[in-house]
């Protein structure tokens, strides 16, 4: 019932370890999809080494992670499409506790699962994690939930009919974009406006591997903040004034992580809390500019 898209871009050994639990099952997806932004062999020389596995290797030239789920969506032939990242390692179990989830909400056009932080390497105090999501009990959300509460799109099961009516992820959007990313917060946006199921479960579970160094963090903070301002901005720009609570729970938030700041006394977070407020700022008008023909 279900395909797997692995979108990935020069990162083989993350590569090998998400395909490796994810065919550690008793029985293997439909198929996966390695869509490869690489310039060498590495990553197609992992994906055939799995014999005997449905693991379909995809070369792309283009190097955008949108465009790359698109593709792999479109190539995809079971009736939901998964997409995981590559950084992220689910275990045996998965695919079974998605097909329980999906039967347990009606299966839903969409389906999210958390991002855990790995309990081997736990951050401190002073550290600051990415990627990472927590849900409380499996629920299919209201049409007026804000669209980041669903789940992101590196741990995401999708019908796919509805998948591509809706056109996919925005490739103006996401790594490799101009924007840097938001593409699956305006697809839940696009999702929950248009009354479509839209759920998330606690028993679909990924580790994300926190490998960036956290000099790193303020800057990849930025990049997403500029990115949501954007998308508000795509939004905004036809009408949709709804987006400007969006916008102004984000500055509520970069406000937080100063507050934060000078409570764990970390340089870090206020260096990150400045970046976050600089995103938001920017990305509404870049997204402005940028985004003048929204595709939904």
């Amino acid at each position: 019932m279900v395909s797997v898209v692995i979108a990935t871009l020069d990162r083989p050994a993350h590569v090998e370890r998400c395909l490796a639990g994810l065919l550690s099952g008793p029985q293997p997806p439909h198929e996966v999809l390695v869509v490869d932004q690489s310039r060498g062999d590495v990553t197609r020389l992992i994906a055939a080494g799995f014999d005997g596995m449905p693991v379909r290797w995809v070369h792309q030239e283009e190097r955008n992670v949108s465009v790359a789920r698109n593709r792999g969506a479109a190539l995809a032939r079971a009736p939901y499409v998964a997409f995981l990242d590559d950084d992220g390692e689910v275990g045996p179990s998965w695919l079974s506790d998605v097909h329980r989830a999906l039967e347990e909400l009606g299966r839903p056009d969409a389906l999210f699962g958390s991002f855990d932080e790995p309990t081997h390497a736990p951050l401190g105090r002073k550290a600051i994690g990415v990627s990472l999501h927590r849900i409380a009990e499996p629920v299919i959300w209201a049409a007026d939930t804000h669209p980041a509460r669903p789940g992101f799109g590196g741990h995401a099961v999708f019908r796919r009919r509805t998948f591509m009516e809706l056109g996919g992820f925005d490739e103006r959007l996401g790594v490799g974009s101009a924007l840097y990313g938001a593409e699956d917060i305006d697809l839940n946006y696009r999702l929950l406006r248009g009354g479509f199921a839209v759920g998330s479960t606690p028993h679909v579970r990924m580790l994300h591997h926190q490998w960036r160094d956290q000099a790193e963090i303020p800057r990849l903070l930025y990049r997403y903040n500029l990115a949501h301002s954007a998308f508000c901005a795509k939004h905004l720009r036809r009408g949709d004034t709804r987006v400007m609570r969006l916008v102004a729970r984000q500055l509520v938030d970069d406000g937080r992580m100063l507050a934060s700041a000078f409570r764990r006394r970390s340089p870090l977070r206020a260096r990150a809390a400045g970046w976050r407020l600089v995103g938001t700022v920017q990305g509404l008008w870049r997204g402005w500019r940028q985004l003048s023909l929204p595709i939904a």
